[in-house]
């Protein structure tokens, strides 16, 4: 079983049973980012390259430790209805929404979604503010999610008595949370989770843009994104003895898959200040990542599969929601960040990390609610060589197979080989 501990001194620990991910390592293409000592390399050779790394990553596999992102898990009025429609109409059931990924988010050591939405207030409701059944909550726990996010723009939608409800619901699943407190001092506890895993420390940061206009009703506190409290929860986590920073910002504008300029001037913020890994949420679709790696010793014009020096995923996108305005809105990513530690420095390093896009099937194109599957996995299966069985679930497929296309033309996850720091 996996347990947090919030520390007030780096000498705190604890021992975490881990469970194994091996999964292969996919082929990305290049593009330059704009940062000094940025290098290009041909996607031949990333293949090659990755293809040759499958032994030695297998080869530490029982070293290493993966910790697992999904973007947005929404609830919209047409989800709540259908969970209701599955529970019978007496209860909700929220089986299918993760039914499909429940093996890969098991497999991690360590699972985080951000909740985008408060639990128990009723009438449950979905845009513009959201308040979930507390079963949503329960199915994704169950699922193997580990960590809930909560600093993000609907927080606050019922106000102080959604946040209340929303802590109590998560305190009595015994969930792991960040970014909402009861107060200012819990916040200043609390703010940076620490997590050991094989003996390497994690620390973890959640900050919001901001609240939909909604005054953050007293006591309660949400990390909102401020770069001077940014700063002082990067400086805390390594006086904790963090060997790994992961910042998990809820930022950027809705339905662009480029990030913006604002969200690229935090990044390089939280760079310099020592964050080693940035996972975003909040557009409602994927948006460009890249992957900073350290030249390779033995071939020069390459990149080092087992040094990755940082990695920003602007944003994951929808895990499930009922955003339908393009075939974006429905994609979302799953990653898996890899560490291990150094034999000779016994520091720890990042691995190259592995990803996949994800596709929401709405109520009834899939199964009769929503749900959520790996697309490449889906395309490549019977199931859809068979075209599917009824004319709503035929334009669904259609409607994944081509977004599918246009998502790896556009290439949006890059590899850069970089022999100097971001400046």
């Amino acid at each position: 079983m996996n347990r947090l501990f919030y520390p007030t001194s780096p000498q705190e620990g604890l021992s975490i049973k881990i469970l194994l991910l091996t999964a292969a390592l996919f082929a990305v293409a290049l593009s330059p980012y704009g940062c000094k000592g940025g290098t290009k390399t041909p996607s031949a050779q990333i293949h090659n390259s990755l293809q040759d790394s499958l032994i030695a990553a297998q080869s530490v596999a029982a070293d290493t430790v993966t910790i697992s992102f999904i973007g947005d898990i929404m609830q919209h009025q047409m989800q709540i209805n259908a969970a209701l429609a599955a529970g019978g109409g007496n209860s909700y059931n929220y089986d299918n929404a993760f039914r499909f990924m429940e093996k890969d988010f098991k497999a991690a050591d360590y699972m985080v979604a951000n909740m985008e939405f408060t639990v128990g207030i009723k009438p449950y409701s979905g845009y513009p503010l959201f308040s979930a059944p507390p079963e949503i909550a329960a199915a994704a726990k169950q699922s193997g999610i580990d960590l809930f996010l909560m600093a993000n723009n609907h927080i606050v939608d019922k106000f102080a008595k959604g946040l209340r409800s929303t802590i109590d619901r998560y305190n009595e699943l015994g969930v792991a949370t960040l970014g909402v407190y009861e107060n200012r001092e819990e916040a200043e506890q609390k703010s940076v989770l620490m997590m050991e895993l094989k003996g390497m420390k994690f620390a973890f940061i959640n900050y919001t843009y901001g609240t939909n206009g909604i005054e953050v009703p007293e006591p309660y506190y949400v990390n909102l994104q401020d770069s001077t409290e940014i700063k002082q929860n990067i400086a805390r986590a390594r006086e904790l003895g963090a060997d790994m920073i992961i910042a998990l910002p809820h930022w950027g504008e809705e339905y662009h898959l480029e990030p913006s300029a604002w969200q690229k001037r935090y990044a390089k913020l939280m760079f310099r200040n020592g964050v080693d890994a940035i996972i975003g949420s909040h557009p409602h679709v994927p948006e460009e990542a890249y992957i900073y790696t350290a030249p390779s010793s033995n071939a020069p014009e390459d990149f080092a599969q087992d040094s990755v020096k940082r990695v920003v995923f602007y944003s994951l996108g929808n895990y499930i929601s009922n955003i339908t305005r393009t075939g974006y809105t429905l994609t979302g990513v799953f990653v898996s960040l890899k560490f291990t530690r150094d034999k000779l420095s016994q520091k720890v390093k990042m691995l190259m990390p592995d990803w996949k896009y994800l596709w929401c099937f709405t109520k009834g194109e899939y199964v009769e609610d929503f749900t959520v599957v790996p697309m490449a996995e889906f395309i490549g299966s019977e199931e859809f060589a068979a075209g599917g069985k009824t004319p709503l679930q035929q334009r669904a497929f259609q409607k994944m197979e081509a977004t599918h296309k246009q998502l790896l033309q556009k290439d949006l996850v890059r590899v850069i080989r970089e022999e100097r720091v971001i400046k």
